[in-house]
């Protein structure tokens, strides 16, 4: 690897404009040296000829009639780079500079094709009309989904409020998944799947949990989180524990007596089996599993929230026993899906019509693959439509419940990505854009002086 100067330019580069600078100072004096040779010559031919015609002696043979034949004596040696570099390094005289190589003009014409090549990848990745309205269109669609589709949760009250009947989507999917798992259904899997995180009371354990009920119960226990449950649900069933957060928000480790002798020997693949069968089991309950991540919320002791001053824990949990869980953000997940297919799809056939390749249009970037900031930068637009909508949603409603879960954290799963790239990696691709193309013309005038030197070499001979 090369290393960099004091100016910040690496030393692979100064050596190699020391080389050209040197090679041009030569050219320059060869040209100089040329031009005298040709006046020189010039001027003894037009003697010559003068003296040929003052004794009519015919004239010479012109310089053109000199076939390819002819022996000219021109070396064709390559010197190594190494030598150039000392060569160079010795006869310099102070850095060397691009205004050393290049004229003005010159200089002039290459920071024109650096700007059209930043133009060039502006357009790659900016969006177009076409593009905006995909976004716009999409991200709308999934806001109207949302609030006359999805709605809240189907709850007896919220904080002091009337009962409410849920949105139809909602009620739907939350029926559809309960008529899966019928009682029965639901006591045989309680029955095989036995694990020590599921005490519905602090009746029977060494240490009293604040607030824990069977109302709550799940929401307390990070066993039966959808994500969380299968790191410390497993933990759990091996160590034999019960890892819980009380109401206030402290975390509660404590050793529960084991009512299954199986767990004694289970392995990590089984434990994670027995996990899963207990969060079916759970799945159809009337409180059900909590959503994803959301039972850390229970952490955040904070906040002033309505009348009764609830902070932001206090108000997941009274969320929860409001029916916001597990089958309701499968529900809330419906927009969010919507956003994600309709982008895609429309990505993919504009990239088609617009004559790129399947392999170039695929919506999707694979691992190792090149990033598709295009693709990106639209879903982000379209979940920041359908996420804008949400926040006005939750202020004309004041409601907790209307906060669609999935599609905030579809929201930030775009947004810190969408930030790195405008402020970090869009420069670095912008530079490697240029670069390569710049590689490529290097390439192109590569094989011309390659052509060129094989015409040269077949025309001239060495000296030996």
């Amino acid at each position: 690897m090369s290393k960099a100067n004091q100016d910040g330019q690496s030393d692979d580069g100064v050596e190699i404009l020391r080389v050209l600078k040197g090679q041009a100072q030569r050219l320059q004096a060869l040209e100089a040296q040329v031009d005298r040779l040709s006046q020189t010559s010039a001027a003894a031919i037009d003697h010559s000829q003068n003296v040929l015609a003052r004794y009519q002696q015919p004239a010479p043979v012109p310089v053109a009639a000199i076939t390819s034949h002819d022996s000219v004596g021109i070396s064709r040696e390559l010197r190594a780079w190494d030598a150039l570099v000392a060569d160079a390094q010795a006869h310099g005289q102070g850095p060397a500079l691009f205004a050393d190589i290049l004229t003005q003009d010159e200089i002039a014409a290459i920071e024109k094709r650096i700007d059209l090549l930043g133009d060039d990848f502006r357009t790659l990745h900016q969006l177009d009309k076409v593009d905006l309205a995909i976004c716009g269109i999409a991200g709308s669609l999934a806001a109207v989904v949302d609030i006359f589709c999805v709605q809240m949760p189907q709850h007896p009250g919220f904080l002091g409020g009337q009962a409410v009947a849920g949105g139809p989507l909602a009620n739907w999917l939350r029926t559809a998944i309960n008529r899966v798992f019928s009682p029965e259904e639901i006591k045989k899997l309680e029955r095989a799947h036995w694990v020590p995180y599921d005490p519905a009371t602090s009746l029977g354990l060494s240490q009293r949990i604040a607030g824990l009920g069977p109302r709550t119960h799940r929401f307390q226990s990070l066993g039966h989180d959808p994500i969380l449950g299968f790191v410390f649900g497993v933990k759990d069933i091996l160590a034999g524990t019960f890892t819980s957060i009380d109401k206030h928000g402290k975390l509660i480790i404590q050793s529960v007596d084991n009512q299954d002798p199986t767990l004694l020997t289970m392995n990590l693949f089984a434990a994670i089996g027995r996990c899963f069968g207990h969060m079916q089991s759970d799945l159809a309950t009337a409180t059900g599993l909590p959503a994803p991540l959301m039972p850390l919320m229970q952490f955040l002791q904070f906040g002033d929230i309505g009348q009764q001053g609830y902070t932001v824990g206090e108000i997941a949990r009274v969320m929860y026993r409001s029916n916001y869980d597990f089958r309701h953000f499968l529900a809330m997940s419906v927009p969010v899906l919507l956003i994600e297919i309709l982008v895609r799809l429309c990505y993919f056939a504009k990239r088609r019509q617009e004559g790129h390749e399947i392999s170039q249009a695929i919506p999707f970037a694979w691992p190792g693959a090149p990033r598709k900031p295009k693709l990106q930068t639209m879903l982000f637009c379209a979940h920041l439509v359908a996420t804008a909508a949400n926040v006005g949603k939750l202020a004309i409603t004041q409601n907790p419940l209307t906060i669609n879960y999935p599609q905030w954290l579809a929201f930030f799963r775009y947004a810190l990505p969408q930030l790195k790239w405008i402020l970090l990696d869009k420069e670095n691709a912008h530079f490697a854009f240029i670069e390569q193309a710049l590689q490529q013309d290097w390439l192109a005038l590569d094989t011309v002086l390659e052509a060129t030197w094989q015409a040269i070499s077949a025309y001239v001979e060495p000296i030996n």
